[in-house]
């Protein structure tokens, strides 16, 4: 058998035939379905726009993967945010792959808003123990809901349910689901277990962990090449340290605190002004407000937080505040700063700990540039006769009203009120058409 050289290496034929055999086998089994890729998005959650912008990111980046044939979407939320819900649900409906919403595990539930999402998938899955509904839409601030009618409901609540009923019909119809069934759950506050939701025609299976649920879609759905049984292989979605403190943030429960809080501190602050700290917490809290609400975009939350924290340092320099305006600055650098700089890939991204340093350093380096800028404007170089004042010179000769006297390297006439003797060192005290007021320096 020849030798064969590659490289300086030498190499059997034999060998190198079978090496190449195996990279060859090891490349098809990627396009053969026994591992096909499949997207795993984990909330437990609420529909909120932090946990909406999650899945939709999600969404897209396994939608752009060639190799993911099948996203999961593992659901348990208690609700949420109707407008982050038609944003998730419309993804949903509009994604190039097919999307499975799974209810997991056991004890979890997809109540309310996560009743949509789950009603808007290719497959719809529960695990035995989650229940789903209850989606009767509940206003967040109760008292602007407008006056009563007379089933008891508000005309504003009575046009929401309307439109929110409609809406749960759409999706419903949209994927050959039971449609009766899935209204109540809106207009009655229906809530039904896995086993019911099966038998009612809402979801499409029942399984006991995400194995069982992907081998019976396959089994069903032979198109989609997945792998019927053994470990599958996944790519998993999960909340950063960013996503859990940005869904604290806007979560539903604090909306209306966060209007409250936002409106009694700006009270409190103009009615004591320079408290600083109502003023400050008052602020933070409405923008929180007008993020949660999604009046504003998180972008645009995060631009307005860093904007404030800036303020804040320079506003320390000035105000006497005991450090509340450089802790509130440094809090909206680090709230600013995680919803600016989001991950679109899994473990991609900012961490946290580097937004925390990185704020704390912005808020010294901004504290310390504007106390140097305000230094140097209070401290102005004086010239001319004026930049004589306070320097030291002495007497070149003797005298009690007026004579010379020698400063700044220069010889000056000079007055004074007291006695100077020659060589005495002497001290300016005004300059007044070129003639020097002096006074004898006290040693």
């Amino acid at each position: 058998m020849q030798p064969l050289f590659y490289n300086g290496i030498m190499i059997k034929k034999s060998a190198f035939t079978v090496l190449y055999i195996t990279v060859l086998l090891f490349s098809l089994i990627g396009f053969t379905g026994e591992t096909a890729p499949i997207a795993v998005i984990h909330v437990r959650d609420t529909i909120q726009p932090i946990s909406a912008q999650f899945i939709l990111d999600g969404l897209e980046d396994a939608n752009r993967n060639p190799d993911v044939r099948l996203i999961i979407i593992m659901l348990d939320s208690p609700g949420g945010l109707l407008t982050s819900t038609r944003d998730i649900t419309s993804a949903i409906l509009s994604s190039g792959k097919p999307v499975a919403v799974y209810v997991h595990p056991a004890g979890g539930r997809a109540a309310s808003a996560g009743f949509f999402i789950l009603l808007s998938a290719d497959f719809a899955a529960m695990t035995p123990g989650t229940n789903a509904g209850a989606a009767h839409p509940v206003s967040a601030i109760p008292f602007l809901n407008g006056p009563p009618k007379k089933g008891g409901d508000s005309v504003l609540e009575g046009k929401i349910v309307e439109d929110t009923a409609a809406f749960i019909r759409a999706i419903a119809e949209k994927r050959n689901r039971a449609v009766e069934p899935a209204e109540l759950a809106v207009r009655k506050s229906i809530a039904y277990s896995a086993k019911e939701c099966k038998d009612k025609n809402l979801v499409d299976f029942l399984a006991n962990s995400t194995e069982d649920l992907i081998h019976q879609i396959a089994t069903t759905h032979p198109e989609l090449n997945l792998p019927p049984t053994g470990k599958v292989k996944t790519t998993d979605y999960r909340y950063s340290i960013r996503e859990k403190l940005l869904s604290k943030l806007a979560s539903p429960e604090l909306i209306f605190l966060l209007l409250l809080a936002g409106a009694i501190g700006l009270f409190i602050e103009m009615k004591t002004p320079g408290a600083v700290f109502p003023g400050l917490f008052g602020a933070i809290c409405l923008i929180l407000f007008f993020f949660s609400t999604r009046i504003i975009p998180v972008n645009f939350a995060g631009v307005l937080f860093i904007i404030m924290a800036i303020v804040l340092f320079v506003m320390e320099v000035k105000v006497v505040s005991y450090g509340f305006l450089t802790i509130g600055g440094i809090v909206s650098m680090i709230i600013g700063s995680a919803m600016l700089f989001k991950h679109d890939l899994p473990g991609m991204g900012i961490p946290m700990g580097t937004v925390f340093a990185m704020s704390l350093f912005v808020a010294v380096l901004v504290i310390l540039l504007v106390r140097l800028v305000v230094k140097a404007h209070l401290n102005q170089p004086l010239t001319g006769e004026e930049s004589l004042v306070g320097m030291i010179g002495f007497a070149t000769q003797a005298f009690e009203k007026k004579g010379k006297v020698f400063v700044n390297g220069e010889y000056w006439n000079a007055v004074t009120t007291e006695p100077v003797v020659k060589q005495q060192k002497i001290e300016v005290t005004k300059v007044e058409n070129m003639l020097l007021h002096v006074k004898p320096k006290e040693e």
